[in-house]
């Protein structure tokens, strides 16, 4: 992890809503690498192409799955440390970006 992100907010019905995120950079392979499994995406296009060419790497399902467990485990941390959700909360929606993730939810 290299950034985190909290917003909360009351909606017009009286529901605290809050998005956690957490963002990372300089991803290295082997950390989204799996039992020797990777996916890299590759630009379709030549605008991309030169010596330093990047590519946006891609975890497996299972990485995914980790870093989602991870994720729901900070943001539980942070819940308590904001004194949210005292009587428990949902994950109703996880945003998936090449080098973030966002997990949207509510509490009850």
């Amino acid at each position: 992890m290299t950034d985190e992100k909290f917003e909360s907010r009351v909606n017009e019905k009286g529901k605290t809503e809050f998005v956690y995120g957490i963002s990372w950079e300089n991803t290295s392979q082997e950390s989204l690498l799996r039992k020797g499994r990777m996916e890299i995406d590759r630009p379709s296009n030549d605008r991309f192409a030169s010596d330093n060419q990047r590519l946006s790497i891609q975890a497996n399902n299972q990485t995914k799955l980790d870093l989602e467990d991870r994720a729901a485990a900070a943001l539980k941390v942070k819940l308590e440390k904001e004194q949210l959700c005292k009587k428990g909360y949902d994950i109703s929606n996880v945003v998936w970006k090449a080098d973030n993730i966002r997990l949207l939810g509510y509490c009850f």
